[in-house]
């Protein structure tokens, strides 16, 4: 999270990192975005965090099981990208079908193994083991068809440069919202004569 430390001469707290990363001579954030929470004012120290500022977009990412961290200056930014998922009525009727259908085969296989495959059952639920096991891959099954379905919107945001350019992932409706807002105060930000986003309310 931003490191901080106090300015004797207006005793004001004031930011001077974003965790290993120091600020520039007159930067200033104007924004910290967490992909589940969106916009906050205690950023996590560990994790995905976006960062706007005065001068720069500062981004932690998690690429492929690595972590990245993207420092970017705002006069660079040729544009951004915002990618979300959605889901329409046909998408999720296709995936209530797919559920009952993964159900329904369940009860087929399960039916017909019963006499013809014996071994040892578990004494809890009294059920043998085989059929036990094809219903846990059923289960596993409905639950990424669920995930895939009927999950939370999600989306990402790519930076694009001349030469570079980045994606940011978002998780929620509220998240996917206040990125907008990140967004938009960044290329405020590029416009702007001296450097600092225009303030202005959805």
């Amino acid at each position: 999270m931003g490191s901080q430390s106090t300015d004797t001469r207006t005793n004001n707290t004031v930011t001077t990192h974003v965790r290993s990363i120091a600020l520039l001579p007159g930067e200033t954030i104007d924004h910290f975005f967490s992909p589940e929470s969106g916009l906050t004012q205690h950023p996590p120290e560990n994790g995905q965090l976006l960062v706007s500022t005065n001068q720069r977009v500062l981004a932690f990412c998690r690429n492929e099981g690595r972590d990245e961290t993207y420092m970017v200056p705002v006069s660079e930014l040729q544009g951004v990208a915002v990618k979300a998922r959605t889901r329409s009525s046909a998408s999720v009727i296709q995936g209530i079908i797919l559920a009952v259908g993964t159900i329904v085969l369940y009860l087929a296989i399960a039916y017909w193994i019963t006499g013809r495959v014996e071994g040892p059952s578990i004494p809890v639920i009294n059920m043998d083991v085989v059929p036990f096991l094809v219903m846990m891959i059923a289960l596993a099954g409905v639950g990424l068809m669920a995930r895939h379905y009927f999950a939370t919107e999600e989306g990402s945001v790519t930076f694009q440069g001349s030469n570079w350019n980045f994606a940011f992932p978002y998780r929620g409706k509220r998240a996917g919202k206040e990125l907008h807002q990140v967004v938009n105060s960044v290329f405020a930000t590029r416009l702007s004569p001296n450097g600092h986003a225009f303030l202005w309310e959805d």
